[in-house]
């Protein structure tokens, strides 16, 4: 049965190669498109992206990562006072002008993490990256993605931040801003770069004293009941509310996804026609299984064993142009991933495509009596 229905599919090669190409066209532009909204949600976290093992205490006002309202600094010492916080942890983030050595102008996000912990800092650094070295004057983190955009700068060249000057003392990896250049400091030197205010913090960050998630969601429950003025969410939660937000706010997710839609119903046409083309050549060859006892039950393995073929071999080419357009993108400095769940739903695609795409040349064939063919 695998065998013939092979050679069903290698016996007119133009047909073969438009049914691939329709279906790795379209589960390519799904790919990409998921993993482009990936890249564009994971740099929108902000000090939640590495750091979700932590609770996160912000304004009850605040909406998510990217609009965090000012917390009164008092809070601090109360947090200090609820049972199961260990320690806690003040993080700035506020905007900023950058001026490069060229006379280049950015918008930039200024981070103010706390010695010595240093929480709310990036997980990944280059080679050479201390954070001790935040202790020096002027000193800044910046991002490997953004250090072509910022004039080709380097490990300790200088610039300026609304015209205080400062130096990059190391560099990040994987904490690229969305559409602005995200810089990590000391808070005591974000707050001299951009005047924040001396008696507020954009957020604190809570260190509980154990790491099980339900005594730690029960904490955050704790601080929100207690202290009226902020609301405490375990990192993973914050998380889900910031794309939840993102998604909302910005209908960057909406956008996308009606681009997937119009991917997956081009892949089916696409390949519904030439399947149905194909099918449409060979009919008296369907036909004459049937007249010699193929039941219908025959035919619709047969179509059947030929679209997985075609989804086996379709999946396997696309994947493989993603994982060149993933190194692509990393060496313009752009994220893109592709997570586990994305993978199962490119492959749901790629079998959608092929199985429904076969519908309606299953559907004449299934309609054809035997008989039918001696007149063709």
């Amino acid at each position: 049965m695998w065998k013939t229905a092979f050679s069903f599919m290698v016996y007119d090669k133009a047909k073969l190669i438009g049914i691939l190409f329709g279906i790795v066209i379209s589960v390519f532009l799904i790919g990409a498109q998921l993993g482009l909204l990936d890249g564009f949600l994971e740099a929108s976290l902000g000090i939640i992206k590495g750091n979700t093992e932590y609770i996160f205490v912000v304004n009850e006002k605040s909406e998510s990562s990217i609009s965090l309202v000012n917390v009164d600094k008092r809070v601090g010492y109360e947090l200090q006072s609820i049972p199961g916080v260990n320690k806690v942890h003040p993080v700035i983030v506020t905007g900023g002008m950058m001026k490069n050595s060229s006379g280049g102008t950015a918008g930039c996000s200024l981070v103010g993490i706390k010695a010595p912990d240093y929480v709310g800092a990036p997980k990944q650094f280059l080679e050479g990256t201390n954070l001790k070295s935040l202790q020096s004057e002027g000193a800044v983190i910046v991002d490997e993605s953004d250090l072509e955009n910022l004039g080709k700068l380097k490990q300790g060249d200088y610039f300026s931040i609304n015209d205080v000057r400062v130096y990059i003392s190391g560099i990040s990896i994987g904490n690229a801003g969305l559409g602005e250049f995200n810089m990590v400091s000391t808070i005591e030197r974000v707050r001299k770069l951009s005047g924040f205010s001396p008696n507020h913090v954009s957020a604190y960050i809570v260190e509980a004293d154990t790491q099980d998630p339900m005594v730690k969601k029960r904490i955050a429950d704790t601080i929100t009941a207690t202290i009226p003025t902020v609301k405490a969410y375990v990192g993973d939660t914050f998380k889900d509310v910031t794309l939840d937000y993102m998604g909302e706010a910005s209908g960057i997710v909406g956008t996308f996804m009606i681009l997937v839609w119009f991917s997956l119903v081009t892949g089916l046409v696409i390949v519904g026609l030439t399947m149905f083309s194909a099918v449409n050549d060979r009919i008296k060859d369907y036909g004459t299984i049937k007249a010699i006892g193929g039941g219908n039950w025959l035919i619709t393995k047969l179509i059947m064993i030929q679209s997985i073929f075609y989804s086996i071999c379709g999946f396997s080419f696309t994947m493989l142009l993603l994982i060149g357009l993933k190194y692509f993108m990393k060496s313009i400095n752009q994220s893109m991933d592709y997570a586990p769940e994305r993978i199962i739903f490119l492959i749901f695609s790629t079998l959608l495509i092929s199985l429904a795409g076969s519908y309606f040349s299953m559907r004449k064939i299934l309609k054809l009596e035997p008989v039918q063919i001696f007149r063709m």
